[in-house]
């Protein structure tokens, strides 16, 4: 079967063909497609990989993007697994959809946006938070029925105090409503209590260093954190990777976008930002299973991170060597390395540089024996590079 990283889908459309056939007088210039990214990622282990965003807002919090075009744009990069994750404490564009409606109040002077910026360390007032915080999940369940392919996570972001407190993402939650409270670790203990798993978010985000607070010490003690980024947006936390490995939560690679992802991905020429998690099945009890067990790795824009083990395990279900020639004489050996991925793998070989490309294949010539290599786009422990040795 030939595999293609871009795969187009053609949509018919009944107001365009209805045009064609009785209206002689127009003509159309294209056709409208819509375009679906297949990234190639092989079985590791007997394990699927799945391609997941944990970490996205609309505008039913702080982003720019309706949950549809969420759903879509989801469908469209070719993820398999979407979490939406609006804010419950920062809740930005709030305040203009009160304004937009304001006829609608009895004297016409509008709403007051009650509680809606509450995360930086001023907690809600006994009005608590007013809006329906399952409103922008319920309206991407709807949409994600028109893409049977996307998996589809309830979430939210519990957004506090960034430099000592920080951002948690709660996954699989049963309902969003009842998760705030002023205190900043019974929130989390809210969340814990419905079942969801809580993801630590941008450790380093407008902080000095990645250095564990107070806070979050006590929210690893108290067993409430089961994984972190790695990565988010374009930020990159090397020490982050040993901290996931010590305390053994699993690593994520979110694009935490608020604006549209063509923007920061697609219009660069690269992927978004994917955790890429290996589970059996793409289902709530296979995705959480994989998540505990810290099957994840992170990718992003052409790097790939994680624990050593799993690296090297994804590498070596991607990339075949070949023998293609032996020169005895010289004690050297020819080979060829296919790679039957959508990644592009730079590696060293005696010091140089190749790169296997994706779907590709690159060929090469070393000294008779194991062949040592370092892939200089994985990392493991901080900044680390894979190294592996194939025999062929």
């Amino acid at each position: 079967m030939k595999r293609y990283i871009v795969t187009l889908i053609l949509v018919a459309l009944g107001i365009a063909s209805s045009v064609a056939k009785y209206n002689p007088d127009t003509e159309r210039l294209f056709e409208k497609q819509v375009g679906r990214t297949e990234i190639i990622i092989p079985q590791v282990n007997g394990y699927n990989c799945y391609k997941a965003d944990l970490h996205v807002h609309t505008i039913y919090s702080d982003g720019e993007v309706t949950p549809e075009e969420r759903v879509r744009e989801a469908w469209h990069d070719g993820l398999d697994i979407l979490a939406i994750t609006d804010h419950i404490e920062t809740r930005r564009q709030e305040r203009s959809m009160l304004k937009f409606l304001k006829n609608y109040s009895p004297d016409n002077k509008g709403f007051e946006p009650i509680n809606t910026r509450c995360s930086r360390g001023v907690p809600a007032d006994e009005r608590g938070i007013i809006a329906d915080l399952n409103f922008s999940y319920n309206l991407a369940k709807s949409q994600v029925k028109l893409y049977p392919d996307l998996f589809l996570i309830r979430g939210t972001e519990i957004s506090r105090e960034p430099v000592k407190i920080g951002h948690y993402c709660a996954l699989f939650t049963k309902d969003n409503n009842t998760i705030y409270d002023r205190d900043d670790l019974q929130a989390l203990r809210n969340a814990h209590a419905q079942g969801a798993l809580i993801t630590h978010n941008h450790p380093g985000w407008e902080r000095t260093s990645v250095d564990i607070t107070e806070f979050e010490q006590k929210a690893y003690d108290e067993g409430l954190i089961d994984g972190i980024e790695v990565v988010n947006g374009n930020a990159f936390y090397p020490k982050i990777v040993r901290r996931a490995i010590e305390r053994k939560f699993y690593m994520v690679s979110a694009t935490d976008t608020h604006k549209p992802t063509s923007e920061q991905f697609s219009s660069l020429g690269i992927f978004r930002n994917m955790t890429l998690i290996f589970a059996k099945e793409k289902s709530e009890k296979g995705i959480r299973e994989a998540l505990k067990a810290r099957r994840t790795l992170c990718y992003s824009a052409g790097y790939v991170i994680g624990e050593e083990r799993l690296l090297s395990d994804l590498f070596h279900a991607s990339v075949k060597a070949e023998k293609v020639h032996e020169n005895k004489e010289k004690g050297k050996v020819t080979f060829s390395l296919r790679n039957n991925s959508s990644i592009e793998y730079h590696i060293t070989c005696g010091y140089r540089p190749y790169t296997i490309p994706a779907l590709g294949a690159v060929t090469i010539s070393v000294d008779k024996g194991e062949i040592p290599i370092v892939v200089t786009n994985m990392i493991h422990t901080e900044r680390k590079n894979l190294e592996i040795k194939l025999n062929y």
